[in-house]
């Protein structure tokens, strides 16, 4: 596969889980872990040097153990923990993709190899999305995408395509409302492509928070009853 544009690929986690994260504020104060965390993922959105710093590496390792933790689709697509202590990695060979913007969406991107301690390197592409609302963000993400994770996606489109999507889903069109469609001043159609593919991050994402908060009562509804 030789398309080079992470956002035509990046298809599977993005949206933040605000309901869970207003349950954490609620706490007496942040950890120092969650402090530096949101900072460096505000700071990520314009920093340039986004790719060579280490300042991000927090963001990386943090988008890449959400991305090896198991589990099904929730798991996987819900935001990365930011009160838990980001795993250490190395970062190699790192260098920075086209910025993606169609306001109110943007992304940024960088091509890496990622190694975790002693797991196999693993080349892909870290990406932070961000969404704006009145001004400001609304939504904000790190990702971590490999090279075989990209393939296995496309893989997996095709078959969803061919069973078909129930576009009389509720919660579906909700986020569709919630996330509009993108109209880029562009023919190119790799540049429309993009721009699906940057809303479809959103709208995937918003499915697998409703999904999440569903799970989340449910447990919370057994527990005290």
């Amino acid at each position: 596969m030789t398309d080079p544009s992470p956002t035509q690929r990046s298809v599977r986690r993005f949206l933040r889980l605000a309901p869970l994260a207003a349950l954490v504020a609620t706490a007496a104060c942040a950890t120092q872990q969650q402090q530096t965390y949101e900072t460096r993922l505000a700071e990520a959105r314009t920093a340039p040097d986004l790719c060579q710093s280490d300042r991000f590496h927090i963001l990386v390792a943090k988008a890449w153990e959400k991305a090896h933790e198991a589990g099904g689709a929730d798991v996987e697509d819900a935001s990365p923990n930011p009160n838990t202590p980001a795993p250490a990695i190395q970062v190699q060979a790192s260098s920075a993709m086209p910025d993606v913007s169609f306001p109110p969406y943007s992304q940024r991107s960088c091509r890496m190899t990622v190694q975790s301690g002693t797991a196999a390197p693993e080349t892909g592409f870290f990406t932070v999305a961000y969404f704006m609302h009145n001004g400001k963000v609304d939504t904000s993400v790190p990702l971590w995408d490999s090279d075989k994770e990209v393939s296995d996606y496309y893989n997996e489109l095709k078959e969803k395509i061919r069973s078909g999507v129930d576009m009389n889903n509720p919660t579906l069109k909700a986020c569709m409302r919630h996330y509009p469609d993108l109209h880029p001043n562009s023919t190119d159609p790799a540049v429309q492509q993009a721009a699906i593919s940057l809303r479809a991050v959103l709208v995937r994402h918003c499915l697998a928070d409703h999904a999440a908060l569903k799970n989340l009562y449910s447990d919370m509804y057994f527990i005290h009853r």
